[in-house]
């Protein structure tokens, strides 16, 4: 991803940061201090509050760096190669050098994620109980508690089964085994994918005309919907091209005009689309 700050490198794999990403942390941040946090632990100064919204943000992306390396430690275990992770507004991405080999592997790769976003949700949700009957404070009782909660909404959310989201992709492999065509699996998962993304529109209108919020909710449905149309016209293409491409072998002359020497070269149409990166999505999937 363009305009990105690289902050290091884990297991080979380049992290950056976007500049997008100060969106989400402050509106994260600033919900923690003014209300959540408050309203879990009152009686502290207003200091205290932005110190511990502070921490749990950077913990958060933190959770949200262990939960791309779970998707590309697993890609690397499976012989698929990842150029870099890159933290966003929406989110994070890993970006994967290639589509793994097999349904497995597509499935584990996936799954990976949201099963790292458990561990620390169930870590999270241990430690506030634990600091909560060891008598510690409340306030840190409350931002542990908060972390583990959150991290676990971001592992429900992102087994949805909806093409680009984690749940799509395991989906999409479980297609792909059942009827060994990837592509049309993509097709078939990205239209769940649509379908998800227009409901997740939908519901964010109707918290914005009720309460005012859920422009955030209508992006990320935007988003959905987006990357699972980009998906599914990338893998209609993958079949057309299939389904044009002159038999191989010396024997076939090829018609008159088509681009190829009769020596058995594959035909593609002039306007196909240019290749790129896969990239896996914040929840964790390749969006094109």
């Amino acid at each position: 991803m363009r305009n990105s700050l690289r902050l290091g490198v884990v297991s080979g794999i380049p992290i950056g940061i976007h500049w997008s990403i100060a969106l989400i942390a402050g509106i994260f941040g600033l919900a923690l201090a003014g209300t959540i946090l408050p309203a879990a632990a009152p009686g502290y100064v207003a200091a205290a509050y932005f110190v511990t919204a502070a921490m749990v943000t950077v913990a958060l992306l933190g959770s949200i760096v262990a939960h791309e390396l779970g998707h590309s430690v697993v890609a690397q275990r499976n012989d698929v190669e990842v150029s870099g992770i890159t933290l966003f507004a929406l989110g994070g991405v890993a970006q994967l050098e290639r589509e793994p080999d097999t349904p497995g592997a597509a499935a584990r790769i996936a799954a990976a994620g949201p099963a790292v976003s458990v561990a620390i949700g169930v870590g999270g949700m241990a430690a506030g109980i634990a600091a909560t009957a060891s008598g510690a404070p409340a306030l840190l009782a409350a931002g542990l508690t908060w972390l583990g909660l959150i991290n676990l909404t971001l592992a429900v959310f992102n087994m949805v089964p909806a093409l680009p989201l984690d749940g799509g992709r395991v989906l999409q492999a479980a297609l792909w085994r059942r009827s060994g065509d990837r592509d049309r699996a993509t097709i078939s998962a990205a239209s769940v994918g649509r379908i998800a993304g227009w409901l997740i529109v939908a519901f964010g209108a109707w918290q914005f005309f009720t309460t005012g919020a859920g422009l955030w909710t209508m992006l990320i449905g935007w988003f959905i919907v987006g990357s699972a149309k980009a998906e599914s016209i990338r893998a209609r293409f993958n079949v057309r091209r299939r389904e044009w491409a002159p038999p191989q072998g010396p024997a076939w002359p090829g018609p008159s005009g088509w681009p190829g020497n009769g020596s058995g070269s594959t035909w593609a149409p002039p306007s196909a689309p240019p290749q790129r990166d896969d990239v896996i999505d914040v929840e964790g999937q390749r969006v094109g």
